[in-house]
């Protein structure tokens, strides 16, 4: 290499900075009077202005606001030697933005009068990868210090004429042991050679040589690392004559990728005995990492998944839910934590998980995709389904039983779970409604005492082993029968009592109907055997009186006879018409007058009609037609509706007018039967078609008298009502319909 000494000292010094300036691979300025008046072609790249725009400006406007009284203290502290080392600061940018560039500046003669020569750098970039680095999660556990460019300039030779305090710090000797230094003397043998030859091939070419790695040996022997971006100098022939260039020192960079290399390391050492899955994945969802885990829970080797979207293994109708998962982290930036994954193994079989997702980053702070941890929870998903299921089953078996079932808190004794039979049992709209009642409520006051004793001690304390009934209130204001049984349970972590709640009262009316049956039934047969016996000797009156008034006896006897005779016919047929009335008879609907039916009815209640100051008022019009019913039937729906009457007249004042009406109306047989009782309280009137209800005093009534009615007239088509208000007496309308005749005719 050819030395430029000479050359250099015949250069006079403007034209050293100028040829300096336009070379060096910086920023270089040059200031005077405070404005500049020299910058470079490099300069105005890290601030946007062009060159006619900088120069005669004051350089603190282009310094931002934070960081001018730094910069004017660190120019003065540079040019009295007291600050060796180039020191950054924020600059602003044309455009607004802020960049970060680095001066180092010294003392310099331009046009015969001392001024301030600035080199400049950016290092905006680097700034930002330092920041990347920096916040780099478990990766990257040194952050690379931030330290000056070295700036040297050697000969054709490679012998150092200039170098900067940077490089001097880099190497370790001072600026005059540097001075003449060959590049050999701080270049591994081993690496002279790729030295040579890079600048060997800039010097044939002319192209610069930027960011080349090199090896380097400090005075005290340690080795380092730096990258070298290098230009050839040229004298104003253009010849070249020697080489300047930049040195930035990443000695700890090199350390720190090998910290990385082995903390990698470890890190896939780590990730491929872990139990759970961790992937990674592209912006499009394809594996560009997964771990053995992964591939052991979706039965793929490595190679196969690499490249894989993770379509290709989700359930298909989870496929969306997953997208919307990842496309929400992208969007937001914010992990997502444990959300269900159901996929498909490569043997068709399905499994879950629970993953978490991230996004994942380059050094650049670039999203490029994501990375996730899977944890496998097949197994307690299957076992969570049988649980569901088993109480999926035990809830649909506890509200589709017919059996009202209630789930009892031991403490407080209020229901904490219900069936649909229990809430609709105890008149509840829904089984939310019936949720923390408790059912001792509805138990009879004078019954309470007895059911809580047995529920405690037969429930919590030693198994209820016994059906207990009682009488219950329902909350619509019903009495009911019911049964209990129950069983101590835990629900939820907690004792509690299973108790089946049974609806009895239909038994128990059906039990007390099959007792009235009997009695009425025994009395039938009574007043059958009764009439019997009494028409033997109302026969033998009959005719011996008869005998006698066709004899010659004098008129006064003759009308005592006449008088007998007629008492006996009218008891027989009184007996005539108990026999008709005790009488087993199949339902037979034939055509019938319902007047006549009401006759013989009245026929029969005639003695208690008088006996008790009964009048009976009768509106039986004659255009009523027959009408398709059963005899024996209307006999016993008018017999009843009659003695109701009667029994509430006598009742409130020992006598009464029963006013009976018939009529044709419309298409039916209009019937009423209105009497001047105490009249039916507005309470009662919608329930005296209830079995077994009845307001009569014990023993004079059994309540079924009416129902059996209301079931005669619905079993006829008809229909049954009641009017009344209290204190003036009630009315029992029957609708009877009179198309059943054409029916039965057609059917003839």
């Amino acid at each position: 290499m050819k030395s430029v000494k000479s050359t250099v000292r015949r250069t006079d010094e403007e034209e050293v900075l100028k040829i300096l300036g336009e070379q060096a691979p910086v920023g270089v300025c040059i200031i005077q009077d405070g404005k500049f008046c020299y910058v470079n072609s490099n300069f105005p790249i890290a601030i946007g202005y062009t060159v006619d725009e900088i120069l005669d400006k004051d350089p603190l406007e282009l310094v931002g606001p934070e960081d001018r009284e730094m910069v004017r203290k660190n120019e003065i502290k540079m040019l009295q030697g007291e600050l060796l080392a180039p020191y950054q600061f924020r600059v602003i940018h044309k455009d607004g933005s802020i960049r970060w560039v680095m001066e180092a500046v010294k003392s310099v003669q331009y046009h015969g009068r001392r001024a301030i020569m600035g080199n400049y750098m950016e290092v905006t970039e680097r700034r930002q990868m330092e920041e990347t680095v920096r916040q780099s999660e478990e990766r990257y556990r040194t952050i690379l210090e931030e330290t000056g460019d070295g700036y040297f300039e050697t000969d054709l030779a490679g012998n150092c004429i200039l170098v900067n305090d940077a490089q001097t710090r880099l190497l370790g000797y001072s600026r005059e042991e540097l001075i003449g230094m060959n590049f050999r003397a701080f270049t591994p043998e081993e690496k002279v050679k790729a030295v040579f030859e890079a600048y060997n091939r800039m010097y044939k070419t002319g192209e610069p040589l930027r960011n080349f790695p090199a090896e380097i040996i400090r005075k005290d022997g340690s080795h380092g690392f730096a990258e070298t971006s290098a230009f050839p100098i040229r004298n104003d022939t253009g010849e070249i004559i020697g080489f300047r260039g930049v040195r930035r020192d990443i000695t700890e960079r090199k350390k720190m990728e090998e910290a990385l290399r082995q903390s990698e390391e470890r890190y896939r050492t780590i990730l491929e005995e872990m139990e759970d899955a961790y992937f990674e994945v592209d912006l499009g969802g394809h594996f560009t990492f997964v771990n053995g885990s992964t591939c052991r829970n979706l039965g793929y080797s490595k190679e196969e998944l690499i490249g894989m979207s993770y379509k290709d293994f989700t359930v298909e109708d989870a496929v969306e839910s997953v997208f919307r998962v990842f496309n929400e982290v992208y969007r937001t930036g914010v992990p997502n934590k444990g959300f269900p994954w159901k996929v498909i193994r490569k043997d068709r079989s399905h499994g879950f998980a629970e993953a978490s997702v991230s996004l994942l980053g380059n050094g650049k702070g670039e999203i490029i995709g994501f990375r996730g941890i899977g944890h496998d929870v097949t197994e307690r998903k299957q076992t969570e389904e049988k649980l569901r299921q088993s109480e999926e089953n035990y809830k649909t078996l506890f509200n589709s039983s017919v059996i009202g079932t209630i789930v009892l808190d031991a403490e407080t004794m209020k229901a904490v779970m219900a069936s649909q039979a229990a809430a609709k049992m105890f008149g509840f709209g829904s089984v939310e409604e019936i949720i923390g009642v408790n059912p001792l409520d509805f138990v009879r006051p004078e019954d309470r005492e007895r059911v809580l004793g047995a529920a405690i001690n037969g429930l919590f304390e030693q198994e209820l082993r016994q059906t207990y009934e009682f009488q219950a209130i329902t909350k619509d204001g019903r009495a009911i029968w019911i049964s209990v049984t129950g069983a101590r349970i835990m629900h939820e972590g907690k004792l509690a009592g299973l108790v089946s709640f049974t609806d009895i009262t239909e038994q128990k009316k059906q039990s007390e109907r099959l007792m009235m049956t009997d009695r009425l039934a025994s009395i039938g047969e009574l007043a059958a055997g009764t009439a019997h016996e009494l028409n033997n000797p109302l026969t033998s009156i009959i005719g011996f009186s008869q005998l006698l008034m066709e004899k010659e006896v004098p008129d006064g006897i003759r009308e005592d006879l006449k008088l007998i005779y007629n008492e006996a016919q009218r008891a027989a047929g009184v007996t005539k018409n108990l026999l008709t009335f005790a009488r087993k008879h199949a339902p037979v609907k034939q055509r019938n007058q319902i007047n006549d039916i009401i006759e013989d009815v009245l026929k029969l209640r005639a003695y208690e009609h008088k006996a008790n100051d009964i009048e009976v008022e009768r509106h039986l019009h004659l255009d009523v037609p027959e009408i398709m019913v059963d005899y024996f039937q209307m006999q016993q729906l008018f017999f009843n509706i009659i003695i109701n009457a009667e029994y509430f007249m006598i009742k409130e004042h020992n006598k009464g007018t029963l006013t009976i009406t018939t009529k044709k109306q419309n298409h039916t047989v209009m019937i009423s039967f209105a009497d001047d009782g105490p009249g039916i309280p507005s309470e009662n009137l919608r329930r005296i078609f209830d079995p077994f209800f009845t307001t009569k005093e014990a023993g004079k009534g059994t309540g079924l008298g009416l129902s059996i009615c209301h079931g005669i007239v619905t079993e006829h088509g008809g229909q049954i009502y009641a009017s009344s208000q209290p204190g003036k007496g009630a009315t029992i309308l029957v609708e009877l319909p009179l198309n059943n005749v054409s029916l039965h005719r057609g059917m003839l």
